[in-house]
């Protein structure tokens, strides 16, 4: 196992994981992430300062349907367009559910946490799987993109 892992496996303890190799990035995957829906989001109430538990703790807030999900975003004055965008459009969703399917650094304390989520928008379902950019800002876990 070398650093990396070593480092992904600390912060991920709780999920198991396999590497793989996509576009030339390492990717850790999550075979056995626990899928977060409508009937156990209430579950997630608090967050640890790590990758994983930020986007739990997101996309079990937006499942909710509470504002508990700005929690793990920078701060308001501190959100990308992009971000800003992207929030604007998840209002017009309803996600049913989601879990954690790998994540990739990219650049250093910054990753790709790719999920797998279903939503809801003009009366369709959808699912598929997308990343959210999750960065290490002054030594807090923060998501400053969402898949859309």
């Amino acid at each position: 196992m070398n650093v990396k892992l070593t480092l992904l496996f600390g912060m991920f303890v709780f999920s198991s994981f396999a590497q793989t190799e996509e576009d030339g990035f390492i990717w850790v995957e999550f075979p056995n992430a626990k899928e977060i829906s409508v009937e156990n989001a209430n579950q997630i109430k608090t967050y640890e300062n790590t990758m994983e538990s930020v986007v739990n703790y997101f996309y079990a807030s937006r499942i909710r349907k509470d504002s508990e999900w700005e929690k793990v975003l920078p701060k308001s004055g501190e959100r990308s367009e992009r971000l800003l965008r992207e929030l604007v459009k998840y209002d017009t969703w309803t996600i049913l559910k989601y879990h954690i399917v790998s994540c990739t650094e990219f650049e250093p304390g910054k990753y790709w946490v790719k999920i797998y989520m279903q939503i809801s928008f003009n009366g369709r379902i959808k699912g598929g799987t997308d990343e959210a950019d999750v960065e290490l800002i002054d030594g807090k876990w923060v998501i400053t993109s969402v898949p859309t």
